[in-house]
């Protein structure tokens, strides 16, 4: 009972239980709905590089109509990290490897280019178009946006991450997502982003 007399929904343990089991029904129908193809993407990745603080928990990918949006999410990242990441960019299923490389520092003061692959590599031909990159300290992400534009507008995209942090100099600290020179599934362009 409340202090008017009436009855106090919040403790009905009937009412939980409804509002409970409607989130999972919810969350179903849309995965049920969901294309095979759908422009989003998301990956967990395990604990599987702990002598770093930037392991890769999970790789998040977002392929609108006017841009790629990728958001990589690590254990912890901090502004005084030496770690880099590299996002590998596949436009052409029957080409070997990535066409684009986006690469960039962790830490405060670093920079990020786009450029044509030279294998699992960048290169030095950097790409002309618009594109953003930047650590989230506080949020512990790095998050890109790479217009249409830098990939020819291609219908498609795969991705791969790689993350090195030179811990100690002689033992750089790898990270791979999905693992290592493996793609994610091919992500279609949708309305988003």
């Amino acid at each position: 009972m409340d202090a008017a007399g009436g009855r106090d929904d919040r403790l009905d343990p009937m009412r939980t239980r409804i509002s409970a089991a409607v989130v999972p029904a919810l969350a179903l129908g849309v995965l049920v709905a969901a294309p095979a193809h759908a422009e989003l993407y998301a990956i967990d990745d395990p604990a599987d590089a702990r002598a770093s603080l930037t392991d890769v928990y999970g790789l998040e990918a977002d392929h609108g109509s006017d841009a790629l949006l990728v958001k990589v999410r690590f254990n912890e990242l901090m502004r005084s990290s030496a770690a880099g990441v590299s996002v590998f960019v596949d436009t052409d299923r029957d080409a070997k490897g990535p066409e684009y490389v986006l690469s960039s520092g962790l830490g405060d003061g670093t920079d990020y280019v786009l450029t044509a692959a030279d294998g699992w590599r960048g290169s030095d031909e950097q790409v002309r178009c618009d594109y953003t990159a930047r650590p989230r300290w506080g949020r512990d992400v790095f998050r890109a946006r790479l217009s249409r534009g830098c990939f020819d507008g291609a219908g498609s995209v795969r991705l791969s991450v790689k993350m090195v942090d030179p811990v100690d100099g002689s033992h750089p600290v790898r990270d791979w997502v999905p693992r290592r020179k493996r793609w994610t599934l091919p992500i279609a362009s949708g309305l988003r982003a």
